[in-house]
């Protein structure tokens, strides 16, 4: 029995080692196997950081690439790109540009007057406008202006009718119309215009404009060419004689009578020591002549200078297109408001009217008498303005021409009355 017992107890021990081996075994596999997991997952961690790196890398410089596509796209959306985001910023900056305008630029008229011309009186303009932000020009626009608006002051005695920028037409532009008027020189005109935000009526910028109007003065290499006993022709383009040259003239003629001539009008006078003189001339019906007495024709002479001489001389006015038209013709000076009568002579072989003035005003030949000193508008203190509708009347032929010859007057003043006849042709 005891025997029996030796042999299970060795038994157990040895079973006993033989399980405690195969554990240990067994642990070590595990422990080898999880290191190798440990390394393996190590390995896949590092890897997955080194992607997670490089697309990292690559999503920022693809975005890098994407913002500069965008920034292209948006510099070339003035082109014509249909980006969204570079048509919109474009839109976006058309219609407020990031920066505030600093100053207006005026551009050229259609028939290319600008600002540093000489303006005509009596006529309008209109000059583009742009506005400047930063270094760049834009036409005005009406987005532009929506939260602003323009403040004018004038800063010189000037005969403008009109100084404005407004639109015309879907632009806009600066209005500039002056009055009609005969000035012997230049006028400088002097405007401030301020851009001012309407929110809190502050100035953005503002910005002085100027130029001037009048007339050209004769040119002096014409008078300078002049030979004795020459007719000085005068035009509209530049119809003002100054002082120096009528001194000029006057020395070239011995200082004798010299013949001024215009479109339609003679003057024979003695111009020495005379001043600066406007000879600007039209035949422009007066309105309110026209207007009082609709049932007769009219042809008129206009001198809207009115240059009057220390001497009398004589005017003679061109007929030839009335001639044949008018039974008969009533020469007549028109002024502050009045018709006044005058004795004129008929030239029958140059077709003119003659008559001694000393001051070139605005004169009315018609076809039907006027009692002298009628009154056309009441209290006027000045010369009536003028109405281009009516120039020179039509009402149809006739084949007589009787003359009458009255007596010639020293001045205006002493106007007389007489019918001027047609002589049978």
């Amino acid at each position: 029995m005891k025997k029996v017992l030796a042999f299970l107890l060795a038994v157990s021990a040895s079973l006993s080692v033989g399980v405690t081996a195969l554990a240990d075994d067994i642990i070590d596999n595990n422990e080898n196997s999880s290191i190798v997991a440990q390394e393996d997952s190590s390995s896949e961690d590092s890897s997955s950081e080194d992607s997670s790196s490089e697309d990292s890398s690559s999503e920022d410089s693809s975005s890098e690439d994407s913002s500069s596509e965008g920034s292209s796209s948006e510099g070339s959306s003035s082109e014509g790109s249909s980006s969204e985001n570079g048509s919109s910023d474009s839109s976006s900056e058309e219609e407020a540009p990031a920066v505030d305008p600093s100053a207006f630029i005026f551009g050229a008229t259609e028939d290319g007057t600008t600002l540093e011309d000489l303006l005509t009186p009596g006529k309008e303009y209109k000059f583009p406008v742009q506005m400047v932000f930063g270094s760049e020009a834009k036409d005005l626009t009406e987005d532009m202006l929506e939260d602003f608006k323009f403040t004018y002051s004038k800063l010189s005695t000037n005969g403008v009718k009109t100084f404005k920028i407004d639109e015309y037409k879907g632009k806009y532009y600066l209005h500039v119309e002056i009055k009609e008027t005969t000035p012997l020189k230049a006028v400088q005109v002097k405007y401030n215009i301020k851009f001012v935000r309407k929110s809190n009526n502050l100035s953005v910028f503002a910005q002085q404009v100027k130029f001037e109007y009048g007339y050209e003065e004769a040119n002096n290499d014409y008078i300078n060419g002049l030979d004795k006993g020459d007719v000085i022709e005068v035009d509209n383009s530049n119809p003002i004689i100054t002082d120096d040259q009528f001194d000029d003239i006057a020395k070239i003629n011995d200082y004798k009578n010299v013949t001024l001539s215009g479109s339609d009008w003679k003057f024979t006078v003695n111009v020495t020591d005379e001043s600066t003189k406007n000879f600007l001339f039209t035949n422009a019906g007066v309105k309110e002549v026209l207007a009082k007495f609709p049932e007769q024709e009219f042809k008129f002479f206009n001198f809207s200078g009115k240059p009057a001489f220390t001497a009398t001389g004589k005017l003679e006015l061109n007929v030839d297109d009335i001639v044949d038209e008018f039974d008969k013709m009533y020469v007549y000076r028109y002024a502050n408001g009045k018709m006044y009568k005058l004795n004129a002579s008929f030239d029958a072989e140059e077709n003119t009217l003659s008559f001694r003035t000393n001051k070139l005003d605005t004169f009315v030949v018609t076809d039907k008498e006027i009692k002298d000193g009628t009154v056309v508008v009441e209290n006027s203190s000045s010369d009536s303005s003028s109405d281009a509708d009516k120039n020179n009347p039509e009402t149809g032929a006739s084949d007589a021409v009787n003359a009458a010859v009255a007596m010639a007057v020293a001045s205006l003043a002493t106007a007389g009355a007489v019918a001027l006849k047609k002589f049978s042709k």
